[in-house]
């Protein structure tokens, strides 16, 4: 026989397990009807979608070079608010969070099987 002072720990127990098993399995294989328009085609229509029609040589050297000179212009910005919030205080707060919680690991995987060890008996 269960002892009574434990049973509402089972009942709590029974309950979130329930709770954890119908989420999961209502959220199974949930991403994977979803499909990329451009995959549901054949590689030649694919390709054919892609394809240039009556471009010439100089027109895609022309088009690289405006390519480049705009990717240029945008890494020169990009690169200097890059170094104004590099420390930022999301960052250090997430150091600092990653590292309390590696650091705990232990302790915490401990206490669950000592509890274990104690809700047993």
């Amino acid at each position: 026989m269960p002892d009574k002072r434990k049973l509402h720990f089972w009942q709590l127990v029974f309950v979130f397990g329930a709770i954890t098993i119908l989420a999961l399995a209502a959220n199974y294989g949930y991403g994977s009807m979803k499909q990329p328009g451009m995959m549901n085609d054949t590689m030649g229509s694919m390709m054919g979608l892609m394809h240039l029609k009556n471009i010439t040589v100089s027109d895609l050297v022309k088009q690289q070079e405006r390519l480049e000179s705009i990717q240029g212009q945008a890494q020169t910005q990009n690169h200097s608010n890059h170094h104004a919030t590099s420390g930022s205080f999301l960052k250090t707060a997430h150091y600092l969070t990653t590292a309390a919680v590696i650091l705990l690991l232990p302790f915490i995987i401990a206490g669950s099987i000592f509890l274990a060890i104690v809700w047993i008996k």
